[in-house]
């Protein structure tokens, strides 16, 4: 079961090592649950797959396209890139 206020269970695409000591080692395949998103591209989150350590990860090492919850609103990746391209002529 996941926690109270968890974004999901995601898994792992790529290999991330730590280098501080907040920081979670992951690998490719290992499911992790997302706790919380920071703006500044990294989560915290538990590695279910190694012995569930808690830490913080860059969240592009996280497939979000696995997201289990159906009623998350889908990736908005194309809005985003039209507001960064619009940005430009403004």
């Amino acid at each position: 079961a996941t926690q109270p206020g968890s974004l999901g269970v995601f898994t792992v695409i790529s290999t991330y090592t730590p280098t501080l000591s907040d920081e979670v080692d992951i690998q490719p395949g290992d499911q992790v649950e997302v706790l919380v998103e920071y703006d500044d591209g990294w989560c915290q989150g538990i590695n279910l797959s190694r012995g569930h350590v808690k830490g913080v990860f860059p969240k592009h090492c996280v497939d979000y396209a696995t997201t289990p919850s159906h009623n998350a609103p889908p990736p908005n990746d194309e809005a985003d890139r039209m507001k960064r391209v619009s940005s430009m002529y403004m």
